[in-house]
C-alpha cells in the first residue's frame, strides 16, 4: 500500500504542518465576523433598520452558542476520525450560506402566514452555529485541533499562530465594517463575509487540509520519530523528552483536572460573552463616538493576537497553567477600567487593551490545555464534549444580563459580577496539574503501539 504524501511540496524542507497553520489561521481570520465582538458592531445599524430591541439582538448570538453547542461533540468526534479537511469544507460552505441568508434577512411570507424579521434572524444565527466556525467558549475544533496534532515539542507556537488569526481577523473586521456599514450597509457587509467564506476559506480546507502527520508519512515537529506514549512505572525515573499521555474521552472524564478545565472556563466564558454585547451600547450611550468605539474595540483582538504569539512561545518553556490563571488576572482588572470608565475614548481603548491580554491568556489555555493534559488522540471528543457546558454558559449570559438591566440593575454592578468571575476562574488553575493515565489503560496503549500494522 502507498504512503500518501503531503498535497505541497514546501520550499527548503519546510514541514507541512505549517500549512495547516495557515489553513486554521484563515479559519480563524476569515470567520471572525461570526464572533459577538464583530456582531456588536453591526448592533446599532441592525437595530435602527429593523426596528429591534437590543435585547431582541442579544438573542441571536444566545441561538448561535446554543446550536454550537450541539454540534461539537458530533464535529469533534468526526475530526478525531476523519481529520478537519472535509468536515472544515462543508462547515465553511454552511457558515458562507447562512451569512448570505443573514445579509437578506426580512419579514417572510409563507403560507400566508407572516414570519417576522427578527425570528427570521432567530433561524438563520440558530443554523449558522452548526458550521462550528466563528464561536467563542471552547469551540474552535475546527481550527484548534489540527495544529495541536501536527506539533508536539513546537505546538505552542503553531497553536498560538492559528490562534492569532482570531484575533487578527476580529480586529480587521470590527475596523473595516465600522466604515464599511455607513458606506454600503449592514446587509451588504455581511454578504461581503460571506463570499469569502465560500471562496478561499472552502477551498483551502478541500485542498490542502489533513488530519495528522502521520496520514502523510510525517511525524509531529517534522522529526525523525513517532512522539512515545507515556507508560507509568514506578521504577521510571526520567521521562523522554518526546513523551505524551493519550487518554479517551472516557478517561478523561474520570479525572478531577477536566472537570476543574471545564468549571473555570465556565465561569469565564459566562463572564465574557454579555460583556462583548454590551460594552459598545454602554459607551455609546456615554456619548463616545462610533469611530472611536470601533477603533478601540479593534485594540482588543489586536492585542489578543500579539500577546497569544508571546504567550504560545511561553508556553513551550512554562506552565500553562500558569498562563492561563495570569489571563484570569488580567481579565478581571480589564473589568475595574470598564466600572471606572469615564466618558472619553481613552477609556475605552484602556478597557480593551487590559482585556485584550487577558483574552490572550485564557485562550492560550483552551487552545493548549486538552492536548497537553490529555493527549492528540481523542482532543476532538474531548474538547467536543466539554465544549456545549462553556457554550452554554456563554449563550445564557447575554439574556440574563439583558433581563437584569431591563430589571434595574446598573450595568457597572453586572462589570463587578463578571470581574469575580473572571477572577475565579484564573484561580482555578493555578495548582491544577496534569493527570495520571492509569497503569492498565498506558500499558494497553503502549502495546497497541507496538503491535506491527497490517
Amino acid at each position: 500500500m502507498t504512503m500518501a504524501k503531503p498535497p505541497l511540496r514546501l520550499p527548503g524542507g519546510m514541514f507541512y504542518g505549517w500549512v495547516i497553520v495557515a489553513v486554521s489561521f484563515m479559519g480563524n481570520w476569515i470567520t471572525a465576523p461570526l464572533n459577538p465582538v464583530v456582531f456588536s458592531i453591526f448592533v446599532v445599524p441592525m437595530r435602527a433598520d429593523l426596528n429591534l430591541s437590543l435585547a431582541s439582538l442579544a438573542w441571536c448570538i444566545t441561538v448561535r452558542q446554543i446550536s454550537a453547542g450541539v454540534s461539537a461533540p458530533l464535529i469533534g468526534k468526526w475530526v478525531d476520525q476523519y481529520g478537519a479537511r472535509w468536515v472544515g469544507l462543508g462547515c465553511s460552505l454552511w457558515a458562507g450560506f447562512c451569512l448570505i441568508g443573514i445579509s437578506q434577512a426580512r419579514d417572510v411570507s409563507m403560507l400566508g402566514i407572516v414570519i417576522p424579521t427578527v425570528w427570521v434572524m432567530y433561524i438563520l444565527f440558530f443554523v449558522s452555529g452548526f458550521s462550528g466556525f466563528g464561536v467563542f467558549g471552547g469551540g474552535q475544533i475546527l481550527t484548534g485541533v489540527p495544529p495541536a496534532n501536527w506539533f508536539f515539542a513546537k505546538r505552542g507556537r503553531a497553536v498560538s499562530f492559528a490562534t492569532a488569526g482570531g484575533g487578527l481577523g476580529t480586529a480587521a473586521w470590527a475596523f473595516i465594517s465600522s466604515r464599511t456599514i455607513p458606506l454600503i450597509g449592514w446587509r451588504e457587509s455581511w454578504l461581503i463575509n460571506a463570499l469569502l467564506i465560500i471562496c478561499i476559506l472552502a477551498p483551502m480546507y478541500g485542498l490542502l487540509m489533513r488530519r495528522n502527520p502521520e496520514d502523510v508519512g510525517l511525524y509531529p515537529d517534522g522529526a525523525d520519530g513517532p512522539v512515545q506514549p507515556v507508560t507509568p512505572s514506578p521504577n521510571a525515573a526520567v521521562r523522554p523528552a518526546r513523551t505524551e499521555t493519550n487518554f479517551t474521552l472516557r478517561q478523561a472524564m474520570r479525572t478531577p483536572a477536566l472537570w476543574l478545565v471545564t468549571a473555570a472556563f465556565m465561569l469565564h466564558t459566562f463572564g465574557t460573552n454579555a460583556i462583548l454585547f454590551l460594552r459598545t451600547s454602554y459607551w455609546a450611550d456615554m456619548g463616545i463616538k462610533s469611530s472611536d468605539i470601533g477603533n478601540a474595540v479593534a485594540v482588543d483582538p489586536f492585542t489578543v493576537m500579539l500577546c497569544t504569539l508571546l504567550f504560545g512561545f511561553l508556553a513551550e518553556r512554562y506552565p500553562v497553567r500558569f498562563i492561563t490563571a495570569f489571563g484570569g488576572l488580567v481579565r478581571g482588572l480589564s473589568m475595574v477600567v470598564l466600572f471606572l470608565t469615564q466618558p472619553y475614548a481613552i477609556w475605552a481603548y484602556a478597557h480593551n487593551f487590559t482585556w485584550g491580554i487577558g483574552s490572550a491568556g485564557m485562550g492560550t489555555g483552551q487552545n493548549l490545555l486538552i492536548p497537553q493534559y490529555f493527549g492528540r488522540l481523542s482532543q476532538g471528543a474531548i474538547r467536543g464534549f466539554t465544549a456545549p457546558i462553556m457554550i452554554a454558559a456563554g449563550a445564557l449570559s447575554p439574556p440574563i444580563y439583558g433581563y437584569l438591566i431591563s430589571v434595574g440593575v446598573a450595568e457597572t454592578t453586572l462589570f463587578i459580577v463578571s470581574g469575580v468571575m473572571m477572577l475565579m476562574a484564573g484561580a482555578i488553575f493555578v495548582p491544577l496539574r496534569p493527570p495520571r493515565l492509569p497503569a492498565t489503560a498506558a500499558q494497553r496503549q503502549t502495546e497497541a503501539e507496538a503491535t506491527p500494522a497490517s
